[in-house]
């Protein structure tokens, strides 16, 4: 399935094959769709056809908790939920769920988001033996003055695959030079590499090896700023070296940026008759912290519209939620951008999305809905604030466009079309998903200080 077959997703499914799905009939949907790719078809409808027969398995796959387990595996964290609540929390529209054959199925990661999203819930589970790191302090700090965050980190992949004697093609995620990074400096490897230029929009390592376990190390350099950007006051481009603003910064971009009627109605709706475009993009941010709650998410291969998704079931990973403030400042004609790697602070390193947004009085700033949204469920209106506009140092930038090209173009589909954050593998043969890798990052040593 070539990635250009996603861009098929804006077509429709033929009205017997969608309702199959819908109602979870996903092997007689498949019948269908091998029978119906006989037939002389139009390009696009073949290669929607042929999409969906790649993605019901794997939608599947991704919705496999019945009822029963899912009720489990929330009393596992939660010892006092009961059976009540879960059925309240489905009326209430907070369930993530399909049919597969006939049968209702939740969502893998359903509990997790739960969690992440119901304080309440939060409070009463077992307690997280993590630690936290203390947000609230660096914000404080970086309030009084720039900070500079220095930190190594270690990547690691490895590769379940049983081809004999495969020479593997991968493309490990480098840090970029970004507005508020610099480049990845002191670069090595386990195997010979080749890095991207350090302003590419999704800036890679690029390794061809037979060996099945790569570890790549590098040194981060992160210099954020602060501003209130509801301060009229302030006239001055805070990140003077940003990348300029493109045609790219205004377009939408099928199939997960399609600006469809319901989200220029919304835009519309939350900007009404604001013409200021920091007012206007802190409209759609308080919207977003406010009115959708952080859900974990299946593949993004798996869904048709993810700005639209996140709209209109008001709910969306962090990355879903950029997807939705992207378009909808797009739509009211503020340019805005995608930013991506990991959150790299001294207690978790993670896949993390957020966005950037653009104004003539101040530049380009980042905001992170999903941090935003973590905040005001906390009750911590500072912290919400401060997340339109800025963000926090713990943070390794990768990825500055959305669904940009590799250098070399990979052969296969990529486990990740729009992103790049655990890397991609390949042989000759065939592309690796990513059931087929794993990568872990670890933090090797960090320090923060006053910016010169």
């Amino acid at each position: 399935m070539p990635d250009r077959y996603l861009e098929s997703l804006v077509c429709p499914l033929p009205k017997d094959i969608a309702a199959l799905k819908g109602a979870g009939e996903f092997d007689l949907a498949l019948q269908l769709i091998e029978r119906r790719l006989k037939e002389p078809l139009p390009e696009m409808l073949k290669n929607r056809l042929e999409t969906e027969r790649f993605l019901l398995p794997k939608l599947a796959g991704s919705y496999t908790l019945s009822h029963e387990d899912l009720l489990a595996e929330m009393q596992k964290r939660v010892p006092d939920f009961t059976a009540g609540e879960l059925d309240e929390l489905l009326l209430n529209g907070k369930l993530d769920f399909i049919y597969v054959n006939g049968q209702r199925r939740y969502f893998n990661r359903l509990p997790g988001s739960l969690l992440k999203a119901i304080p309440s819930l939060k409070k009463r589970a077992l307690p997280d033996s993590g630690a936290q790191t203390d947000l609230d302090g660096i914000i404080r700090r970086m309030k009084q003055r720039d900070v500079v965050f220095r930190y190594r980190l270690r990547a690691d992949m490895k590769i379940d695959d049983d081809e004999p004697g495969a020479v593997y093609r991968i493309h490990m995620p480098l840090a970029s030079r970004s507005m508020q990074q610099e480049p990845a400096a002191d670069v090595t490897c386990s195997v010979p590499f080749r890095a991207d230029a350090e302003d590419a929009l999704q800036r890679t390592a690029y390794i061809e090896t037979t060996e099945k376990e790569i570890r790549l190390e590098y040194t981060v350099v992160q210099r954020p700023k602060y501003v209130d950007p509801l301060d009229e006051s302030i006239h001055r481009i805070i990140y003077p070296d940003a990348r300029p603003v493109c045609p790219e910064d205004f377009i939408e971009q099928p199939p997960h940026l399609s600006f469809t009627p319901y989200l220029k109605a919304l835009a519309k709706e939350l900007r009404g008759e604001e013409t200021d475009p920091v007012k206007t993009a802190w409209r759609f941010y308080d919207y977003i912290t406010s009115r959708v709650i952080y859900s974990f998410m299946p593949s993004y291969r798996l869904m048709e519209s993810g700005a639209e998704y996140t709209a209109v079931n008001r709910r969306g990973d962090c990355g879903m939620l950029a997807l939705l403030f992207i378009a909808l400042c797009r739509i009211s004609g503020i340019p805005a951008r995608w930013q991506s790697g990991l959150e790299a602070g001294p207690c978790e390193v993670g896949h993390h999305d957020w966005a950037e947004f653009y104004s003539e009085r101040l530049g380009w700033l980042p905001v992170d809905c999903s941090f935003g949204g973590s905040a005001y469920r906390a009750g911590n209106e500072e912290r919400r604030r401060f997340y339109f506009g800025n963000l926090d140092p713990y943070r390794m930038v990768a990825n500055r466009a959305y669904y940009a090209p590799f250098s070399p173009a990979k052969k296969y589909p990529r486990s990740d079309p729009y992103d790049s954050q655990g890397g991609e593998a390949e042989t000759a043969t065939h592309g690796l998903l990513d059931d087929e890798f794993d990568s872990e990052y670890t933090l090797l040593w960090h320090e923060i200080t006053d910016a010169e």
